[in-house]
């Protein structure tokens, strides 16, 4: 199944590394012609004007000037496919490395999401290294990453359960079309390793400032380059003595200067030096090519389709007014052809022409390219883990997996595990000894259920799940700069859980999936007991539904006190002579033994067998 995977990946490796083999000695053949028939024309001009060479020499070196262009052009073309050929190969040694879980070859850019206020994301390891982000993202555009960024912290969660469900046929879809994803992401990968951001050039497109002067500055942009270039060809013999027309040009370059000024904000914004924006047509053109089947992606594909104007048609023309435009980049264009062209002026009115025609719908196309590319990426998920199985949505509230593992630990790794959570009001108090895997137990069950809410697949046997918000006290950190102990940073993650129950509007369609790790352990075991039952409790008569994991025997009474609410399951160690193994099964009832003292002479701490301090 994941074998499968593997050997598409590298498969397509191989396969773009001969081609890129092969371009590269065409490459290296091209510049060498080049050179050469360089040398031959600067030759040929040298017999000419110093040898007297008859007038075929004259049509010899047409002739070498226009091979000249054609190689030029011909090595364009090698270098653009050689620059495919290196995406490609981008395309699969990530997804080999997502594969292996080589945390170190992917990137780790994503912490930029990562929120101390967010309900969620920083104890399930949703953002940064080792995360769900780095195991699912294929992504090469700003846009991309973002909006595959917002289905992993549940942003926005739609109508339940036909939004989840349109994401799921989507990533269903996308995960059969290899060929797709694989064109798709290399398009954007031709862009770099950087994910520049497109905001400023949307900004621009969606302005709708005019110029009160442009209908002068329109004429004057066709009328001064007419009016030079016949003084420069018809000036000496209309009796105009050499620094006159030096002098005319010049005041010609200095207009051209000044008028091209008032237009440099414009053409910044939209240049290729400040943003690749429009080098990404090719990622349109493979969303509008496409035949998907499932509904959502083809009501995005028709995003980019509407009114008549295809996105990538539209981006191509912009990319060519940019290519124009950036010509000013070179200081003797920029500063003596371009002006006296008025250059910039014809390349900002150009740009006007475009804004009108289509700006309005530039950040449509891009909304409609940042999904697909991140339910291409879930897709990509999808296709590397044909075991996970795809969620069953159900109306009421509910979590119930089955053969249910941690994403982020490696196959041969995983342990799955079954938990229920049948309906509202419902707790799974875990007990188990140190390291026995009472975190990554309520870790997987956070983590599948973001990964299902987002469309993709969980890494279970079976998973059912129903409307519910995740939220969570796992990794709490206290703060000597704000002066906050580890115990109060702890009451005030356990106070959000608890009032994001209590929201009556949102608990009404969604209760909390609540996931409390080693809960209050910051205090006395008395204290302790009583408040961690106190907040069981609490979130069992709103009718949340959750579990929390604890070394506190004394929780477990709760069972007792809400039968059929509160039940217990625990997880422990398994012992022969001095070896201690764990298989992190989660068994019912109550863990019946304790390891910390073992561990501490473990590691090396003597430690006696009294029961009490002596």
């Amino acid at each position: 199944m994941r074998v499968q995977a593997r050997a598409t990946y590298e498969e397509g490796l191989a396969r773009h590394g001969r081609s890129l083999a092969v371009l590269d000695a065409r490459s290296r053949a091209l510049g060498v012609a080049r050179l050469a028939l360089a040398a031959v024309v600067v030759g040929l001009i040298g017999g000419i004007v110093w040898g007297g060479l008859e007038r075929w020499a004259w049509a010899a070196l047409g002739l070498l000037a226009l091979a000249f262009v054609f190689l030029v052009v011909v090595h364009a073309r090698v270098h653009d496919a050689a620059e495919r050929a290196k995406a490609g190969q981008r395309f699969h040694s990530r997804g080999l490395a997502r594969l292996a879980l080589d945390w170190d070859a992917l990137s780790a850019e994503s912490v930029r999401f990562r929120s101390p206020d967010h309900p969620f994301v920083s104890d399930l390891d949703v953002f940064g290294r080792a995360s769900l982000m780095q195991l699912v993202d294929a992504t090469e555009t700003r846009f991309g990453g973002e909006r595959l960024a917002a289905f992993l912290s549940l942003e926005s969660r739609g109508r339940w359960p036909h939004d989840t469900l349109a994401r799921q046929a989507a990533v269903r879809d996308l995960a059969a079309r290899f060929a797709f994803r694989e064109g798709l992401a290399s398009a954007g990968a031709v862009l770099g390793d950087d994910k520049p951001d497109p905001s400023g050039l949307i900004a621009w497109a969606e302005g709708s400032e005019t110029d009160r002067t442009s209908r002068f500055l329109q004429a004057l942009a066709w009328v001064q380059p007419t009016l030079v270039v016949a003084l420069l060809t018809t000036g000496s013999s209309l009796g105009l003595s050499g620094g006159a027309i030096t002098g005319i040009c010049v005041a010609a370059i200095t207009l051209g200067i000044v008028t091209g000024g008032r237009f440099a904000p414009m053409l910044d914004a939209v240049s290729a030096k400040e943003s690749a924006v429009t080098r990404w047509r090719g990622m349109f053109a493979a969303i509008e090519r496409e035949p998907f089947d499932a509904p959502l992606l083809a009501s995005l594909r028709a995003t980019l389709e509407g009114n008549g104007q295809r996105a990538s048609e539209e981006i191509g023309r912009l990319e060519r007014i940019v290519g124009f435009a950036d010509a000013r980049r070179n200081e003797v264009f920029r500063f003596l052809i371009g002006p006296v062209l008025m250059w910039d002026v014809h390349c900002a009115f150009a740009l006007q022409r475009w804004r009108a025609r289509a700006g309005r719908r530039l950040r449509i196309w891009f909304e409609g390219l940042s999904e697909t590319e991140a339910l291409a990426s879930l897709g990509g998920f999808a296709f590397e883990h044909p075991e996970f199985a795809w969620p069953e949505f159900a109306e009421e509230p509910l979590f119930e997996g089955r053969g249910l593992g941690h994403p982020l630990i490696a196959a041969d790794h995983r342990v799955g595990n079954d938990v229920r959570l049948p309906d509202r009001g419902r707790a799974l108090v875990v007990t188990g000894s140190n390291m026995s895997g009472k975190s990554t137990l309520l870790r997987a069950i956070g983590a599948n259920a973001v990964l299902a809410f987002a469309g993709a697949p969980a890494c279970a046997a079976s998973l059912r799940i129903g409307p519910v918000r995740v939220a969570t006290s796992m990794r709490v950190e206290d703060s000597l700069e704000h002066g906050v102990s580890h115990f109060y940073a702890e009451l005030r993650r356990l106070k959000r859980v608890i009032d994001l129950a209590r929201d009556p509007a949102e608990s009404r369609e969604a209760p909390v999936l609540y996931l409390l790790d080693e809960i209050l352990h910051g205090t006395n075991s008395r204290e302790r007991i009583i408040g961690a039952c106190a907040v069981v409790r609490e979130l069992v008569a709103v009718g949340a539904l959750g579990a929390v994991s604890t070394h506190d025997l004394g929780i477990t009474a709760l069972e007792r006190e809400l039968p059929g609410q509160v039940e217990n399951g625990h997880l422990e160690e398994q012992v022969q002579g001095d070896v201690m193994t764990f298989d992190y099964v989660l068994r019912p009832g109550i863990v019946q033994s304790s390891n910390a003292l073992r561990l501490m002479r473990a590691v090396g701490i003597d430690v006696p067998d009294a029961t009490e301090c002596p």
